[in-house]
């Protein structure tokens, strides 16, 4: 379900009816504060409430999920509903277990970082050697931070560790050197802008065309990978371009092979 759609349609369709958010809730039996977060796209309406939200705005179930009106001469028929209805309780009870392990997972994340947390406390109070203590102890702060999203957040997970990488990197990285390197922070900038570029190439690609998704990913690392061997070049750093070579094969080689596939596709189709 496409929540920002479904919440439109359903505010749409209230309008439509000249139905209040509190005129709809009570014929639901919920509180005009569910309403309203359906239409603003806070949350979505529960499953067991679609028959009848769908019933109160005079939509069939379909169109409630697809969050337009269908212009078919015939409505759908009661069958055809109740297969759509099984299907979504289906996909969101299968979600809920696949959700489980994540929670698990989380929690071991946190306890094993907060026993690190303890143990590196300990020896900070009983060793010398303080500030590489306290080093660590913020690497496991940051690691857990960019972990929790992936693993706490049910929409949009990638997009919240990468928020935190990216409002985190640089003052993170600022604690390793007391005299701190221009040039350092412009390969992290670069670095984290690439993983942004890499995160909405396999947004729009990754489904439907893999092999695209992973050739841009890669001919992206290309312009990266020569602009750091440059400012490591001019830092008097070695530095080896071959790595950029590579990549750009790889890339090519990916490119390839998405086009002989959309080939064999395209034809498939043409001979159906």
């Amino acid at each position: 379900m496409e929540e920002n759609q479904i919440g439109v349609f359903i505010r749409d369709r209230r309008l439509e009816l000249g139905m209040t958010q509190q005129q709809l809730a009570d014929r639901l039996g919920i509180t005009d504060k569910a309403v309203s977060k359906w239409e603003r796209c806070l949350s979505y309406p529960d499953i067991t409430l679609l028959r009848e939200l769908a019933d109160a705005l005079g939509v069939s179930v379909t169109e409630l999920l697809a969050g337009r009106r269908d212009n078919l001469p015939a409505p759908v028929p009661p069958e055809v509903e109740n297969v759509v209805l099984d299907t979504v309780c289906y996909a969101e009870t299968a979600r809920k277990k696949n959700s489980g392990w994540r929670f698990w997972l989380f929690v071991g994340l946190t306890a094993a970082c907060l026993t690190a947390a303890l143990v590196l406390t300990i020896i900070y109070f009983a060793s010398n050697y303080t500030y590489g203590v306290l080093l660590a102890i913020k690497c496991v702060a940051f690691g857990w931070a960019v972990c929790y999203p992936l693993l706490r957040f049910e929409r949009r997970q990638v997009c919240g560790s990468l928020g935190i990488l990216t409002v985190a990197i640089l003052p993170f990285l600022m604690q390793f050197s007391r005299e701190w390197n221009a040039w350092a922070a412009w390969i992290a900038v670069l670095s984290v802008a690439y993983l942004w570029a890499v995160y909405f190439v396999c947004r729009r690609f990754l489904r439907e065309r893999p092999w695209l998704a992973a050739g841009l990913s890669l001919a992206l690392g290309v312009p990266l990978s020569a602009a750091i061997h440059g400012i490591l070049s001019s830092r008097g750093i070695d530095s080896s371009a071959f790595g950029i070579v590579i990549t750009a094969i790889t890339a090519g080689a990916c490119f390839l092979t998405d086009l002989v596939l959309r080939h064999r596709t395209e034809n498939r189709e043409k001979y159906r």
